[in-house]
């Protein structure tokens, strides 16, 4: 049985979750239910984070990845510092502001569950 709150594996006489503790059947067990998926199988799991949170951090960070560093999306965010860094000063700056807008959309959208971190 998965646990509807937290999508843990639990035992099928499990009365709570061995993970989170919610309650596995507030019904009694009179009812059967399908698994939830695992937040690990979504196809955009959700992150926990606040997306105004993320999306102030990137303003505030420019192209440096600062929101997806926020979002826990380690990769993309190194890749947006590296770009901005080695890329500004030969496109004139052009890289760094596409990477700062971009920072923020995908922050926000990451953070909302809407896009998947890398």
């Amino acid at each position: 049985m998965f646990c509807p709150k937290c999508g843990s594996p639990n035992e099928d006489a499990a009365v709570f979750c061995a993970k989170c503790g919610g309650a596995l059947r507030p019904d009694g067990g009179t009812t059967t239910r399908t698994p939830p998926i695992p937040p690990q199988e979504r196809e955009n799991p959700p992150t926990g984070k606040n997306p105004t949170v993320a999306l102030v951090v990137s303003v505030f960070l420019g192209g440096l990845g600062g929101g997806q560093f926020y979002n826990g999306d380690w990769k993309k965010g190194l890749a947006m510092a590296a770009g901005t860094v080695f890329l500004s000063v030969p496109t004139g700056g052009l890289v760094a502001f596409g990477v700062w807008v971009w920072s923020m959309i995908d922050a926000w959208q990451v953070a909302s569950g809407k896009w998947k971190p890398w």
